[in-house]
């Protein structure tokens, strides 16, 4: 009775948690991969900005990506560590913010705005690449399996207590 009252349980509340952790550490994973700014030239499509391997900070992306995914099948049992893949998807937003932030504020040539490029002098435009957007998706599904698994594990407890037999006393 007791083991098809849990799987039950496991097949509602615990796998939408999972599936969005997975999904969210693939995005990052991806997302660490793409280029954070682009140099358009005028018209004739995009040139990837970056293209070095990858760095401590898209390592430890992925790290709190993974480490997402651990608490949310954790999460399963253990109704605290449902805050684990909010906690790691916040520090994914954080990051993202943060780098553009910096790097907007480090360009030498204004963001989304044509310019004439020093070198060559045909126009050129600096957009956001892939990355941003890729690493705020991941972020936002981390966050929503540390919700899905808080709000699973809330009705979890509540379908969980079973109430005592009815005494008998005469």
């Amino acid at each position: 009775m007791r083991f098809g009252r849990t799987s039950r349980l496991l097949n509602t509340h615990g796998v939408n948690a999972i599936i969005l952790s997975v999904a969210g550490f693939v995005t990052v994973i991806v997302g660490v991969q793409q280029g954070i700014f682009h140099v358009a030239p005028g018209y004739q499509g995009t040139i990837n900005a970056g293209g070095e391997a990858l760095g401590r900070r898209e390592w430890l992306l992925a790290g709190v990506g993974a480490v997402g995914v651990v608490g949310a099948a954790l999460s399963i049992r253990r109704k605290r560590l449902s805050v684990v893949p909010v906690v790691g998807g916040g520090i994914v937003l954080f990051e993202v913010f943060r780098t553009i932030i910096i790097a907007w504020n480090a360009l030498p040539y204004p963001l989304f705005t044509e310019t004439t490029y020093r070198r060559s002098g045909e126009p050129v435009m600096f957009i956001l690449g892939a990355e941003p957007f890729m690493l705020i998706a991941g972020g936002s599904l981390l966050f929503g399996a540390g919700i899905a698994g808080i709000r699973g594990s809330t009705h979890r407890e509540d379908g969980d207590e079973m109430s005592s037999p009815p005494s008998t006393s005469a």
